[in-house]
Formats: C-alpha cells, sequence, structure tokens
C-alpha cells in the first residue's frame, strides 16, 4: 500500500497545484523570507559570544545556553504545529507563532542578564515552533509534486544563507551594540506577521477530522512508520554533525579570531549551503536522490576530516578552515532540503505533519549540540573533531538504510 501511494504521490496532480499559480505569487515570497529569518537570528550568537558575555559577565561559552533554549522548545512544538495547520489552516497558525517570536525578540534586545537573555531565546523558540515547519507544508500544498524538490531546496537554501548572513551581519552590528541585531530582526518580523495576515493562501485540512484526537491520530499515523523513523534519526543526525561542525569552530575561535572575519567564513558557508539549495531540484532531477546524498556525504566527511589534521588557531590554517566551512555548508544545504523533500512527497494528505517532525528532529539536534560537544571541547578541538567524524559515520549508516528502504517502498 506504501508503495502505491508513494507512486502516486510522484505522478499525481495534488489538490493545491489547481490554484492559481499569481494568488500564491505573494505568500510564497513571504514564506520564503520568513523561513530564511529564522536562523538569521538564531545563530547571530555564534559572533556576538564576546560582546554578549562582556555584558552579563560570564564566560563565552555560557552565552551558548541561548541556542538549546530557543531550539528546545522550537524542536517540541513543531511536533505538533503542521499537524495543527493541517487541521486549522496554514496562515493562522504562522500569524500565531509569528507573535510569539516577536515578543521573544524584545526580551532579548532588551535582556539585562543572561536569564533574561535566555527567556527571550525560549520564547522566542516557542514562537518559531508555530512557523517554520508550517511555512513547508504552505509551499508544498501550492505546487505540483515534481516541484516539491525544487521549494524545499530553495526555502533550506535561504535557512543555509540565514546559517551564514546572520552571524556576519550580527558582527558588523557589534560594533554599534549586539542588541541591534535583534531589533532589526523584530522590524522585519512584524511586517511579515502584517503581510502574512493580509495574504491569501491555498488553505487545506483533513476532511472530517477536526479537534485534539485527530491531531494525536495524525501523529501517530505518521511516526509509527520505519520509514519515518529512519527519517528522523537521519535529520537528527544531519543536523548534529552540520551545525556541530559550525558551532563548535565558531567556539574554537572565540578570542581568537576577529568577529568580522570569523563571520565572513561563516556567511561563506552559508552562501554555499544556499547553493546547494538551489541547485537541489536539479540536482535530483539529474543525478537521482542516491547520488544526491552521496554528494552530501563526500563534503560533510572531507570538511570534518580536513578540520581534524589542521590547527584552526593557527593564521596560516584560515584559508583550510574557511573552505572546511564551505563543505560543510554545502553538505548541510544538500542533506536536510533532502530529508524535508521525502517528507513532502511521501504522504502529501499529512504534509504538515511531516514538515513538523523532520524539522523537530532536526532541531533536537542544534539544542544539543552545545551540550553534546561540550566534554568533548575541554579536551581539545581535535577530540570535537573526532567526536564529529563519528557522529557523521552513525549519518552515513542511517542515510544508507533510508535509502535503501525509501529505493523499496516508493518511486522515490
Amino acid at each position: 500500500m506504501e508503495s502505491k501511494r508513494g507512486q502516486k504521490v510522484m505522478s499525481g496532480q495534488s489538490i493545491e497545484s489547481r490554484e492559481n499559480p499569481r494568488s500564491f505569487r505573494f505568500i510564497e515570497a513571504t514564506s520564503y523570507i520568513l523561513f530564511g529569518l529564522g536562523p538569521f537570528v538564531g545563530n547571530a550568537v555564534l559572533t556576538l559570544l564576546g560582546p554578549i558575555s562582556a555584558d552579563f559577565f560570564v564566560d563565552p561559552t555560557v552565552v551558548l545556553i541561548a541556542i538549546p533554549a530557543f531550539m528546545i522548545p522550537f524542536a517540541t512544538f513543531q511536533l505538533f504545529a503542521g499537524a495543527i495547520s493541517d487541521l486549522y489552516g496554514r496562515t493562522k497558525v504562522i500569524a500565531g507563532g509569528l507573535v510569539g517570536f516577536i515578543a521573544g525578540l524584545f526580551l532579548i534586545a532588551f535582556a539585562t542578564s543572561i536569564e533574561i537573555f535566555a527567556l527571550g531565546n525560549l520564547v522566542a523558540g516557542v514562537g518559531f515552533g508555530f512557523v517554520n515547519p508550517v511555512i513547508l507544508a504552505l509551499l508544498s500544498d501550492g505546487a505540483v509534486p515534481e516541484d516539491i524538490p525544487k521549494r524545499m531546496g530553495i526555502a533550506s537554501g535561504l535557512a543555509s544563507l540565514g546559517v551564514g548572513l546572520g552571524p556576519f551581519v550580527a558582527g558588523q552590528m557589534a560594533l554599534f551594540g549586539w542588541q541591534y541585531h535583534y531589533l532589526l530582526v523584530l522590524v522585519i518580523m512584524f511586517i511579515g506577521l502584517i503581510a502574512i495576515l493580509r495574504a491569501e493562501s491555498p488553505e487545506r485540512s483533513i476532511e472530517g477530522e477536526t479537534g485534539v484526537r485527530a491531531l494525536i491520530r495524525n501523529l501517530r499515523i505518521e511516526v509509527r512508520k520505519p520509514l519515518v523513523i529512519l527519517m528522523l534519526l537521519s535529520t537528527f543526525f544531519i543536523t548534529l554533525s552540520y551545525l556541530g561542525t559550525l558551532v563548535w569552530t565558531s567556539r574554537g575561535l572565540t578570542g581568537i579570531m576577529d568577529e568580522t572575519l570569523l563571520g565572513l567564513l561563516l556567511l561563506f558557508a552559508g552562501i554555499c549551503g544556499a547553493t546547494a539549495g538551489g541547485l537541489l531540484g536539479r540536482m535530483i532531477r539529474t543525478l537521482g536522490y542516491g547520488i544526491s546524498i552521496l554528494l552530501g556525504l563526500v563534503t560533510l566527511f572531507t570538511s570534518v576530516t580536513t578540520l581534524l589534521l589542521i590547527d584552526i588557531t593557527s593564521a596560516s590554517s584560515t584559508l583550510l578552515v574557511g573552505l572546511s566551512l564551505a563543505l560543510v555548508g554545502w553538505a548541510g544545504g544538500v542533506l536536510f532540503p533532502l530529508m524535508i523533500t521525502i517528507g513532502q512527497v511521501i504522504s502529501p494528505e499529512r504534509r504538515g505533519v511531516l514538515a513538523g517532525v523532520v524539522t523537530s528532529a532536526s532541531f533536537f539536534g542544534v539544542a544539543i549540540v552545545p551540550s553534546a560537544f561540550e566534554p568533548l571541547f575541554t579536551l581539545g578541538m581535535n577530540t570535537v573533531y573526532l567526536g564529529l567524524l563519528v557522529t557523521s559515520i552513525i549519518l552515513m549508516v542511517f542515510l544508507s538504510i533510508l535509502y535503501r528502504r525509501i529505493s523499496s517502498e516508493t518511486a522515490l
């Protein structure tokens, strides 16, 4: 039954594809921008560790509490946000989430202690948890199945760009005050909220099903499938290895490399990720899912191995560090949107559910990046990269099993 359904998804026309493309263009553009702004603000802390720690009189490592403070509620509420939007509509859920995200940004910008800073990140994480997966489902609603990889690639590419652009912009704004970065995003998000409220979108729901029982039932249907479980495990380890490399390289260079130069290196990584995401649809059409996965893994292993073999604190290694971050950015720009794409095409009747659980798995990985590698950091950066190499090997195993399983069950 799963195989037939997968084939139908790949070849058939979705209900949403009958919508007028012009009426969807405005909300599509707004959705892409909002999706990219999440990592833009979330990863800004990577170049603000020094200024924030100085303001709050704490060690730079303590400032990394912002990552789990944001990511744990962010990942948790994504589990339900997509399913809720399947039942009650996409734009209503997105608008409510944006209100919470804006409130969190306000707390962050005017924080007077590390505790309030962490609280602001927690509130922002709850809010954006109701935005992130629903945007992916909304973009899929307006696409025919063969266009979904392209849309997921563009969205993830913009998110990858945000991963690098956020720290770069924050590093420049740190010259005037780190708070200005969060105020800038607050203003942009407020404009986005107005745009979402005014937009017309192809709303959809599962007919005849409403309420908490339907929400839980839809979640249970999907998360009990072996294919979905493998997809979630793969997504978790993609994030742990990809973002772990970016976060802990940034931490290892804090106080050694100028914030502006570090921001430039992360920006370059983000641009490479955005390029990979933008090319994903074409890569899948010409090379297939298997070769695309292989290319992502090769660049990931090359990056982590290079960083393991060099001294990142040496000025002579700056070029190699930049190239390694670019490679890991490319890897993340390929592998993460691949997981999103697979989730969106294997179960079109519950796209919101799968968008929610896949992005949730990713950001649970982000949430534990600081705690998972901190014990290794006390032993030196080479130990951190060794841990990341082991993580990448585990990822390779899960992706291999996932690809074999998905090839036998669907028409991917």
